[in-house]
């Protein structure tokens, strides 16, 4: 939706103006009106063909319009994003289409502050604003990005990868802790995903696009009235599907397969004046296969020579069913610099392997299959709807949002991403009598295959006072609960995996209460103060099963208090400048019993204290837009990600809290309209992301040559120099993002035929993919290209993608090399008899026997060209 100065709530039909506004911008309405009616007096004069007036618009630059406004909710009223004092980056549908924007990742790299990558194909989703994120963010349970996603208003925790954004109004992308307004995960920031609102005339458009690499889609959508000025339908689907451009080096087949179908029915009805509801039901199947990842081995590791290393692995008796050992004299336990690309190589096809039925048996090529199920299968129903009641005349207004979320999902990965094929169940020592594994029956280790039921539940209600008075405010109340349970999925379970509450499968739930306010005075005509904040409790449970009723259960309940505090000044209208202090809250949680195991079962919450100021100015008659903000931030708590041994060379990964931070930076965009065909726009963003303190017992095996720190949490004064993060860079975030693009669009011959062109890019500097700062993911360049003529209804494009052929991988994780077996030759002991392999005197250091450290990564998709087309009805 866009507006004038002045913008009508097209939900509520409420307008929205600060005080302090209204005389200066009548005067400028004025001002407005009679320049129109001027110019429109010259167009129609006797004469005069309609075609000309693009020409009077070339040759008059007063004559050029402004640069549409768009109306964004982010402090839950709607208002000219130009006048919302919080750095907002919005785009309407029509800047989507125009831009050719068909997915979040799209979106990140648009917008300044926010870093999106594409790990895990379109599955388990990290955004990233002002540089706060997480390693472990969607993979371990409960840790969170920081930054939450909302579909009209409501709380959505899916995977967005997939969304249909042809359904779209606009995007709304909130920089900066919402925890106050917003609640749970907006630590860091919000998303907002508004889908379109049913007219009420019939209209529709079909759209559909071919490209490179097997890519099809078409979309389709529909509304109508149903009861005249009281009643109207939309109906939006799509279908998608992608081929894939990387192969997989052991079976030859590609991967990285996408097909996703999406299905919706929105309903919007206004049976009185003072009355409207909406509701929208979707429907989403995502069939994906096996992501195009790769692992960078232990032996390409350049730096920091030490005992993890893959010169000190070799076979074990104790671990005898997988290939041949590889050999290497690498001693350097990690890899400083840019992750190049690598050879995709997984085991998610039957392959012939190295196997033996015994500890002591030859070695014979056996075809076996390493994952029960392949790639990321989802079926999600996302229901939401939404009330605005009008109390009185007074302007007093009662909204309710409620929302659903139904969701079976299937993940099948060899998450080795090696040729590497390990069995765990091995002999009498390690697994169930005789010990010998069962390729047709058991998984291998390192299979990630499982199924996964979700539903949660949210529930919003505010009630909000008039907006045109000199204090106004709002109250709400907030409910939100989510359960999950987990299933295992072998090759002797089928498809769905284990019976619930057996051996393997488990429950993990949410629950989460909260109560929040906000009220807002004019202090002048000119300077207005908002303060809010919410109250809440979180309780986070999670139930491990076996062969017993519950193996393992632990819960944990958190409360906190964060406010937010706004001083926003308007001396003119074309003018703001504001400042903010703000809280924040991302919850914490419990390990399980993997963390329980180790001395970790819980970490606390991450904590964030700061504000920022901006400044937002509108020019030249509203043909440039400039937006800027600065913003400081104190972390305390940072959730790390900490990988820990448990005994026999194996490790988990667990959540802990080991570090401060801080956060500074700034952010800026600019959009302009020179001439009325042409629109230019640019955004950069810095953020200095660096933990003032914290032990990290990764950085001590480093340093320390390859030794294991005692206890992290509370080093000795010899250890604390060894795995101090002080001055490290936060993961996962870009110090430096630009982005740009120019838009052209003007008319021809008669009636509405439209020529277009769109040039995009974006640069993102290179990130850490952890807290040591030593991998990195490189410096990527994007640009995008789309070109097409309008003729009618109907509408031509070509479009060219990724058109520098950019190929830095999108995201990389810390990860382990089996290739090189779990034996341990050459390095000190563990307290245990020299029976059992311990050569340590007490007080000895203990050296780090765990799997020699490797990273994998995700691949970047080519440069695409392609075409589309679209019919409006």
């Amino acid at each position: 939706m866009s507006c004038g100065k002045i913008c009508l709530d097209k939900f509520s039909g409420r307008r929205i103006m600060s005080s302090g506004m209204r005389k200066a911008r009548g005067e400028l309405k004025m001002r407005n009106s009679l320049r129109t009616l001027l110019l429109a007096a010259t167009v129609l004069s006797p004469g005069t063909a309609l075609a000309q007036s693009e020409d009077v618009a070339l040759q008059d630059p007063g004559a050029t319009e402004g640069i549409p406004e768009i109306v964004v909710t982010a402090r839950k009223v709607e208002e000219s994003v130009n006048d919302a004092p919080a750095a907002i980056t919005a785009f309407s549908g029509e800047t989507l289409q125009d831009r050719g924007l068909i997915d979040i990742n799209d979106i990140g790299a648009q917008t300044p502050g926010l870093s999106f990558s594409q790990a895990f194909g379109r599955d388990t989703d990290r955004p990233v604003i002002r540089g706060l994120g997480n390693v472990l963010a969607g993979v371990q349970f409960g840790v969170e990005s920081g930054v939450a996603i909302f579909i009209d208003g409501a709380l959505f925790r899916g995977d967005v990868q997939s969304l249909n954004f042809d359904a779209l109004e606009r995007v709304e992308i909130v920089k900066g802790s919402q925890s106050a307004l917003y609640g749970r995960n907006t630590y860091s920031g919000a998303i907002n995903f508004i889908t379109r609102t049913p007219g009420d005339e019939f209209a529709g458009t079909i759209r559909a696009r071919a490209a490179e690499f097997d890519e099809y889609m078409v979309s389709a959508s529909v509304e109508f009235p149903i009861i005249e000025d009281g009643l109207s339908a939309r109906v939006d689907g799509r279908y998608y599907e992608y081929g894939g451009q990387y192969r997989n080096s052991l079976t030859d087949r590609l991967v990285g397969q996408e097909e996703s179908t999406n299905v919706a029915l929105t309903l919007y009805a206004t049976p009185g004046d003072n009355l409207q509801w909406r509701t929208r039901i979707a429907y989403e199947e995502q069939d994906d296969g096996t992501p195009a990842l790769f692992l960078q081995g232990a032996g390409e590791n350049n730096c920091s020579p030490g005992f993890r290393s893959a010169n000190y692995r070799g076979s074990s008796f104790a671990f005898p069913f997988w290939p041949v050992t590889r050999a290497s004299d690498n001693e350097n336990q990690y890899f400083c610099g840019v992750i190049e690309p690598g050879t995709i190589a997984l085991n998610n096809d039957p392959v012939p392997t190295p196997f033996r039925t015994s500890p002591f048996a030859p070695f014979t090529d056996t075809v076996i299959d390493g994952t029960a199920i392949d790639g990321y299968y989802k079926s999600r129903w996302f229901g939401s709807t939404g009330l605005d009641v009008e109390l009185n005349d007074d302007g007093w207004l009662l909204q309710a949002i409620g929302a659903y979320r139904n969701e079976f999902s299937r993940t099948g990965t060899d998450s080795d991403h090696s040729d590497a094929l390990v069995y765990f169940i091995l002999n009498p020592l390690f697994g169930p009598a005789g010990g010998v594994p069962n390729p047709d029956v058991d998984n291998p280790a390192f299979a990630n295959t499982n199924a996964r039921r979700i539903e949660d539940l949210s529930a919003d209600i505010r009630l909000l006072s008039p907006t045109d008075r000199r204090i106004r405010g709002l109250v709400g109340a907030y409910f939100y609960d989510f359960s999950l349970r987990n299933r295992e999925v072998t090759f002797g379970t089928g498809p769905d995996g284990a019976v619930f509450g057996g051996d393997g499968t488990y429950e993990e739930t949410i629950r989460n209460y909260s109560a929040y306010a906000r009220i807002e005075g004019d202090i002048t005509d000119t300077l207005t103060l908002g303060v809010e904040g919410r109250y809440l409790s979180e309780e986070k449970t999670r139930a491990e099963f076996d062969d017993r009723p519950i193996d393992f259960f632990s819960s944990g309940t958190i409360t906190d208090f964060v406010p937010r505090v706004t001083l926003d000044w308007q001396p003119v209208p074309e003018t703001l400048v504001y400042a903010i202090y703000t809280e924040g809250n991302k919850p914490g949680g419990t390990n399980g019993s993997a963390g329980a195991d180790i001395g970790r079962e819980a970490y606390k919450s991450e904590t964030l204290r700061g504000g920022e100021i901006g400044f937002k100015q509108t020019l030249l008659d509203g043909r440039m837009q400039f937006n800027a903000a600065a913003f400081y931030n104190e972390i305390d708590n940072v959730q790390l990600t900490t990988a820990l041994p448990v005994g026999g060379g194996a490790l988990t990964s667990v959540a802990t809290n080991q570090g401060n931070a801080e956060v500074l930076g700034f952010e800026a965009e600019i959009t302009a309209r020179p001439v009325q065909p042409l629109t230019l726009s640019a955004g950069v963003a810095y953020t200095d992301a660096t933990f003032t303190e914290g032990c990290d017992d990764f950085q001590y095996v480093l340093n320390s040559g390859g030794l294991v720190i005692s206890d992290a949490s509370n080093p000795t004064a010899e250890e604390a120099p060894l795995c101090s993060i002080a001055g490290n860079r936060l993961p996962l975030g870009s110090p430096w993002q630009a982005n740009g693009a120019m838009d052209f669009r003007t008319g021809f011959g008669s009636g509405t035929n439209e020529v277009f062109a769109n040039l995009n890019g974006s640069y993102e500097a290179s990130k850490f993919v952890q807290v040591h700062n030593l991998a990195e993911t490189g410096d990527t360049f994007l640009l995008n290209a789309r070109a097409g003529v309008q003729l009618g209804p109907i509408e031509l494009a070509v479009f060219g993608r990724n058109l520098t052929d950019e190929d830095t991988i999108p995201l990389a994780t810390r990860w382990f090399d089996l290739r090189y077996g779990i034996g341990v030759t050459g390095v000190p002991g563990e307290f245990v008899s020299p029976a059992n392999g311990g050569t340590a005197a007490p007080g000895d250091p203990l050296a780090d026997r765990s799997f020699p450290r490797a990273f994998f990564g995700a691949l970047r998709k080519g440069r695409t060209f392609g075409v589309e087309a679209s019919f409006r009805f």
